[in-house]
């Protein structure tokens, strides 16, 4: 039997990364406020977004690296606000500075206020947006072009973490012998006949040396959805890596869109016969690498386990996801939690997620491990 393990950006994080789409528009707000400092003129702007410093404002007759410094900046040099609430100030403040922003980046800002940032799905509601509302403001052309600018930024972003070290915990989970006990009802007997057991009253603690051989992953792919070079510090002799949305020391081959097509308002966009709405769907991309044949290949070879780690599970992957899910030979899926300082803990939050990757509650109810087998991270 063999093991798949998803992986997502919640694994970087788990391992101290700032990796998050929040810690990212930080970064690039951060970036954008800087911009002022050693300007040549009063506008600072690109594709996302256009601020100007007034002519009547307060700050129109300082120099830009004091207007830099004295406005957002305290006389040290640090910043009085992160990135985000920087750009908040100028919005609050239009008498000081002129802000024009697309609707894109105004999405994102709105989502990071409420608490959570995914800019995939904003990009895909935008996308929704314009079909049917062809008055909406802005073009699919502008969206594309602005999506492939905040995927080069995160690009940039990612390439100045350094990934340097592995947890043993979770290696050890990747590894581990298969629990009977993991399986789901209508898998027992495919993974029992694949393994050469008989799962009647087993006592997993008990087991001898050939029993635990066979409970051994024969392989184990680790799918990657994040950029980063994390997933490759883990490493065994049956463990296999798949960069399914590509890697940063590959920029060309990064996927960075959206991939739902159980949307029901999917067929929409297919009906319009615009290839331009079509551009940065996942399903579409994918075909430009083996990546996803090399992962349905692995599925379809034998029964298999998921193990799910820092990956939300949320309606970008949707498709990909589904396809996993429901296939054949999945014979459990065991999502790994995160517990917070409160007590609380987001393991109904990833199982609600996970439920929206499935068209049949009953398969969903009887694949995804319960709370009480599951681990943390």
């Amino acid at each position: 039997m063999n093991r798949l393990v998803i992986i997502g950006n919640g694994f970087d994080m788990a391992h101290g990364f700032k990796t998050s789409y929040k810690d990212f528009i930080n970064w690039y707000c951060n970036q954008r406020v800087d911009a002022f400092a050693g300007n040549s003129t009063k506008v600072s702007e690109d594709c996302l977004c256009k601020f100007t410093i007034n002519e009547k404002s307060r700050c129109s007759n300082l120099h830009f690296l004091s207007f830099n410094y004295g406005y957002f900046k305290d006389s040290y040099g640090g910043r009085l606000y992160p990135g985000y609430e920087a750009i908040k100030k100028i919005w609050e403040n239009p008498e000081d500075v002129t802000s024009d922003s697309s609707h894109l980046f105004t999405t994102i800002m709105q989502s990071l206020e409420k608490g959570w940032v995914d800019i995939e799905n904003d990009y895909y509601r935008l996308l929704k947006e314009s079909i049917i509302n062809p008055k909406c403001g802005y073009t699919v052309k502008e969206l594309n072009e602005q999506l492939a600018f905040l995927k080069e930024k995160l690009v940039e972003y990612l390439s100045t973490i350094s990934i340097n070290w592995e947890r043993k915990d979770l290696k050890n989970a990747m590894i581990d012998l298969f629990n009977p006990a993991d399986c789901s009802t209508e898998g027992r007997q495919k993974a029992q006949e694949n393994v050469g057991l008989d799962f009647a009253n087993f006592d997993f603690e008990s087991i001898g040396y050939e029993e635990r051989n066979k409970l051994i992953p024969k392989r184990i792919m680790l799918l990657s959805f994040n950029y980063t070079e994390t997933a490759r510090r883990y490493g065994n002799f049956n463990m296999i890596h798949n960069y399914i949305h590509g890697e940063l020391r590959k920029p060309k081959s990064i996927i960075f869109g959206y991939g739902d097509e159980l949307d029901k308002n999917y067929q929409d966009i297919l009906d319009t016969n615009d290839n331009e709405l079509l551009r940065n769907v996942k399903s579409v991309k994918y075909l430009e690498t083996r990546h996803y044949r090399d992962m349905l290949e692995f599925i379809q070879e034998a029964p298999f386990q998921v193990l799910i780690m820092g990956h939300s599970c949320g309606n970008s992957d949707r498709t990909l996801l589904n396809t996993v899910f429901e296939h054949e030979n999945c014979v459990s899926i065991k999502p790994f939690y995160h517990n917070w300082d409160d007590g609380s803990d987001n393991y109904l939050d990833i199982v609600q997620n996970i439920s929206r990757n499935f068209t049949s509650m009953k398969l969903f109810r009887d694949r995804v491990v319960n709370k009480e087998q599951c681990a943390t991270m």
